[in-house]
């Protein structure tokens, strides 16, 4: 996702008013039949989820899909005490735009780094929105803030610079009192690892044994970016929005639930199923995404980016039922320039 269609969406609709675990399918084998017949008859088995009739009824619902999230799909995330250890880089300035960068431990050795981007000066933002990465959204990143911050950059590999994505994002921070913040989750960016297929099996291989799957670590990664832009990063009581693109928009999604006073959720690309990722151990005997998305829509505003309606009947459903239809939306995707 290019850095304008930030621009582009928040202009749009921004300020206007362990147990036995079954091997989840990888980016190299979801396509395999006999894992989609496995993944077909666990849904079957689990049931189609049913709209609660009263707010006592989904509560308990809702429960219950969190209570074996935590058991079955994030029982090997770190202690919730595990130190950030977080520590500020680098803060430098170029024309309209301050930017500063700050390393936090997420699990294990992964130290990852948190970029916060605003105009210079700026204490009292109206909102900070943050953006886990894809290998793309990197790329973007770095053409992006190449321009005015190369040599804060040294040591990493810089893509051509985009000079009119620079320009773009100083005009919105010198047109509204807006914070962005962006990091790379592991195994993206400057942790990237090997992508072949082969390289890919033997990594979620090694993470199985550990009790994760890659993409269990990246929920965990965004929810530690979220403490530490609430911390070392100096934003606790300014309003947190969310916005990923693409695979990482369910990551993105799920992160949210573990996370409080999030005040509003962008995600672009949505699968609507598991089938086509976010990858958790044991997803499917439990819920799939339409779930997830009605449960994230009750404790923060969820705007859906699509072409049309193809997945989301569950959560609107819900919403309907239960009085929170102004905290879901499906729009079309804003133009890629403003």
């Amino acid at each position: 996702m290019h850095w304008t269609r930030v621009l582009a969406t928040l202009v749009l609709c921004g300020l206007s008013t362990v147990s036995h675990s079954e091997p989840p399918p990888t980016e190299a084998t979801k396509g395999d039949p006999l894992v989609a017949k496995y993944v077909e008859l666990e849904t079957a088995r689990r049931g189609k989820p049913l709209v609660p009739n009263s707010r006592e009824a989904w509560q308990k619902q809702r429960d219950g899909w969190r209570a074996q999230l935590k058991q079955h799909c994030f029982g090997a995330w770190p202690d919730e005490s595990l130190p950030l250890d977080a520590k500020v880089v680098f803060e430098a300035e170029q024309g309209s735009m301050a930017l500063r960068a700050i390393d936090f431990t997420s699990q294990g050795p992964f130290r990852l780094r948190l970029y916060i981007a605003h105009y210079p000066g700026l204490e009292d933002p109206d909102l900070i929105v943050l953006n886990p990465l894809t290998e793309e959204g990197w790329v973007d990143f770095l053409a992006t803030m190449r321009p005015g911050f190369e040599a804060e950059l040294k040591g990493l590999t810089l893509p051509p610079a985009d000079e009119k994505a620079f320009k773009q994002t100083q005009g919105m921070f010198r047109s509204f009192k807006w914070a962005m913040a962006y990091f790379a989750p592991c195994g993206i960016g400057p942790t990237a690892w090997d992508p072949s297929e082969a390289g890919q099996k033997e990594r979620q291989q090694q993470f199985q044994l550990l009790g994760q799957t890659v993409d269990s670590m990246r929920v965990w990664d965004v929810r530690r970016a979220m403490q530490t832009l609430r911390s070392k990063g100096g934003m606790k009581t300014v309003p947190l929005w969310l916005q990923a693109g693409g695979h990482m928009s369910g990551v993105t999604l799920y992160a949210s639930l573990w996370e409080p006073k999030i005040t509003r959720l962008d995600l672009y690309d949505l699968a609507g199923s598991h089938r086509d990722g976010p990858f958790f151990l044991n997803i499917h005997r439990i819920l799939d995404t339409p779930q997830a998305v009605a449960m994230a829509s009750e404790r923060t505003q969820v705007l859906i980016y699509q072409e049309e309606n193809r997945h989301w009947d569950y959560p609107l459903e819900v919403a309907k039922k239960l009085d929170w239809e102004q905290n879901l939306r499906l729009l079309k995707p804003p133009s890629e320039d403003p």
